[in-house]
């Protein structure tokens, strides 16, 4: 997450915090799919252009299902699928948006913003320690599949639903046990950088609101009072 910085980060937060709001708000199918339109162009503008596509495609999907199910005749499994359908776009949103804050800001400028704002330790902490943990958490579910395939354990799809017990005691144990580990280490971290020390801290990274800034915030109040309207 070390890039320049293009936007005010706390220009970012309030954006990613107002959508990923909406995104649980907002219930009827037209405003879902404007929605969806508004997360890709805030992609777009951040060069997403394969999660762009990818979570566009798994939104469609969805949204397909959806369209169809009044068609399937058992009841309970058409309110499964609808039920499952609705918390996967609001997942889909909600890393839309996560992917736009990576790309927009840096973790330098995410904890000065934090700190500008006057976030509390209890917040801001968990937060980003979430940013900083999901790549390595993506690395070490890597490495563990890999050494699963070297002993001959196969990690698809398929093998999860034929054995599901089987597959989250060779998954998930090892990344608990891990995440143990790594939360040990980061705990000793920050006691070790004086997080207890409740001082003001100084702040070596500079924010400052710019045009682009207010031309981020404009269409965000834009976006957001049309979606509030076809919603409520």
């Amino acid at each position: 997450m070390n890039v320049k910085k293009e936007l005010d980060p706390r220009t970012v937060l309030g954006i990613v915090f107002i959508f990923i709001t909406l995104g649980l708000a907002i219930n009827k199918p037209l405003s879902s799919h404007i929605l969806l339109l508004i997360c890709n162009i805030y992609l777009i503008t951040s060069k997403a252009y394969r999660e762009c596509v990818l979570y566009s495609v798994i939104y469609i999907i969805i949204a397909g299902l959806m369209f169809y199910i009044y068609h399937i005749p058992n009841t309970t499994l058409a309110l499964t699928i609808v039920s499952i359908s609705y918390f996967v776009q609001k997942f889909v949103i909600a890393v839309m948006m996560i992917e736009f804050l990576k790309r927009k800001t840096s973790m330098p400028y995410v904890i000065s913003a934090m700190q500008t704002m006057k976030f509390p330790n209890a917040v801001a902490i968990p937060f980003i320690v979430i940013l900083r943990y999901m790549p390595t958490l993506r690395e070490d579910y890597g490495y563990l599949k890999d050494s699963l395939k070297i002993r001959g354990i196969r990690t698809s799809g398929i093998e999860f639903f034929i054995h599901p017990i089987r597959s989250l005691e060779f998954m998930i144990v090892p990344i608990l046990f891990r995440s143990i580990r790594v939360a040990e280490e980061l705990s000793t971290s920050v006691l070790l950088r004086g997080i207890e020390n409740y001082k003001n801290r100084t702040n070596i990274y500079p924010l400052k609101f710019t045009k682009i800034d207010a031309g981020y915030a404009l269409f965000t109040v834009i976006a957001v009072s049309m979606l509030c309207y076809l919603q409520f």
